[in-house]
């Protein structure tokens, strides 16, 4: 079994390198293509969009064949043929195409996430989701250091290669992957449309809206743009998105600490959506890369905060045997922000500039801090007098 568990591991840590090695270095790669900052929303938003239309019905599919290690080498396969096409292409309609092609392989990881706890005792499912959350983390770091290697030898395209290298890497891994059978009760509709009524898993997927919008947008596409036009070189941007990634890997433990769990949902979300804005205002502000490097770093704890919090609140109120029902749902809702994020920035940026954009997207992080501030209130008042996970 631990061998099932080492080479899931490393076919997860390759599949989100090759998912992440070139998202630093995408925007700043598309404006040397002459791409206004529009289309490059549209085109960095079009992955969370495929994401919010394909994670439930590949959901209810997980569900209904339990064909896990297959969904996973499917998604191995898609995201090695996204990132060789738009290394190959500089046609839009394609690299639209291809783009898509990543959304889907991303909506993939519920096969991973339920393949790999299947390796672990029911009692364990905790320690699973922590150990494959690491690999992915791991990915991403991999990513990041190879990306910026890539960008600094041969150019802003090149990272796109090393995705798809590490992309063959892992579908070379999933071929090995042990399969397990996870006994799964399938859901009816009526449970699904009850679950997507739940005030509990609503309010959750409402504000991850927000946190998804907020960080597609800055970190993972046009902050690094902001680096490229203050002269960044390619392993300065690298070493921005590192310290990004490396913030959430250490902000896990304090999640997990007992201080975070006496403060509770309300306050944690409020704080850092607030850490969020003072973000974007730094963003905005930096005039060198040691402010952007901070700011990086806010960023990555507040994100992994919410991302964290959130997670954990959107099943807290559900049954067990609906979680994963839930679990999915949430994480397909959480797509517009991921789609409505870059789109928005992008539009924001031709129509008024750098600048303004990201100060008007920290107004909209203040504004994610007081509906946290109203709304996380309603779900406990409603669920206070019920167990957890009734």
């Amino acid at each position: 079994m631990k061998r099932n568990r080492w080479i899931m591991g490393l076919t997860t840590a390759f599949f989100w390198a090759s998912e992440y090695c070139h998202v630093p270095f995408f925007t700043p790669y598309l404006r040397t293509l002459g791409l206004t900052a529009t289309i490059i929303g549209f085109l960095v938003g079009c992955y969370g969009f495929t994401q919010l239309c394909v994670r439930v019905p590949l959901g209810i599919f997980a569900d209904l064949t339990s064909q896990y290690k297959w969904i996973v080498v499917a998604g191995c396969f898609f995201t090695t043929v996204s990132s060789i096409g738009l290394y190959l292409t500089q046609n839009v309609p394609l690299m639209f195409f291809f783009r898509i092609l990543a959304g889907v392989a991303a909506s993939t990881w519920v096969g991973f996430t339920i393949l790999y706890t299947g390796y672990f005792p029911p009692e364990d499912g905790q320690k699973a989701i922590a150990q494959i959350n690491a690999f992915n983390n791991s990915g991403k770091l991999l990513a990041f250091f190879l990306g910026s290697a890539a960008a600094m030898l041969w150019g802003y395209r090149a990272p796109l290669l090393m995705s798809c290298l590490t992309g063959v890497a892992a579908v070379a891994c999933s071929f090995f992957i042990g399969e397990v059978k996870v006994k799964r009760q399938a859901q009816s509709i009526p449970e699904l449309l009850r679950v997507f009524g739940e005030i509990s898993v609503l309010v959750p997927a409402l504000l991850a809206i927000f946190q998804q919008m907020m960080i597609q947008a800055t970190a993972f596409s046009f902050t690094s743009e902001v680096a490229r036009t203050m002269g960044a070189s390619p392993v300065e941007i690298g070493i921005s998105s590192c310290l990004f990634t490396a913030a959430q890997i250490f902000t896990a433990g304090f999640v997990s600490s007992a201080f975070a769990r006496r403060l509770g949902s309300r306050p944690l979300l409020t704080a850092a959506f607030t850490l969020l804005a003072l973000y974007c205002a730094m963003v905005g502000f930096a005039q060198n890369m040691w402010t952007l490097y901070l700011a990086q770093i806010v960023a990555g704890f507040a994100a992994a905060t919410i991302y964290s919090v959130l997670t954990a609140d959107c099943i807290k109120y559900v049954d067990t045997g609906r979680r994963s029902t839930a679990m999915g749902f949430y994480q397909a809702i959480y797509g517009a922000g991921m789609t409505a994020g870059p789109v928005l920035m992008g539009r924001l940026i031709d129509l008024s500039g750098m600048r303004p954009a990201f100060y008007a997207f920290g107004g909209i992080a203040l504004l994610a801090a007081l509906l946290a501030l109203a709304l996380v209130p309603l779900v406990t008042r409603k669920y206070q007098k019920q167990p957890a996970g009734r």
